[in-house]
């Protein structure tokens, strides 16, 4: 294990952001299914009522924000994701050239 800590040292700041990115990526994953079920709740169960009501514009306002919400919520998740990825594999990358480099 101290082998892996002394090759990974120089990268830690990366093998650190690699692990800030994956926690915001699961956490805005988590943040999907909420707003979903808020906007099902609150507007696509009672779509009768707003329509006996006339009130149709205040449902497509709320149906229509929360879409968006829910684009933004996965767009955020899916850009940490690639930039995850990224900076994982710049790590392994660089990792792996510098214990070939040494083993040379």
């Amino acid at each position: 294990m101290k082998i892996l800590w002394h090759y990974l040292r120089p990268y830690q700041k990366l093998v650190y952001l690699s692990l800030l990115l994956a926690a915001v990526n699961q956490t805005f994953s988590m943040l999907d299914p909420l707003f979903f079920g808020r906007m099902y709740d609150q507007y696509i169960i009672k779509a009768g009522d707003y329509r006996a009501a006339g009130q149709t514009d205040i449902f497509y306002k709320g149906v229509l924000m929360y879409l968006g919400i829910l684009v933004g919520v996965a767009m955020i998740s899916r850009i940490a994701k690639a930039f995850q990825d990224y900076t994982s594999c710049v790590v392994i990358q660089k990792f792996g050239a510098s214990i070939f480099t040494e083993g040379l």
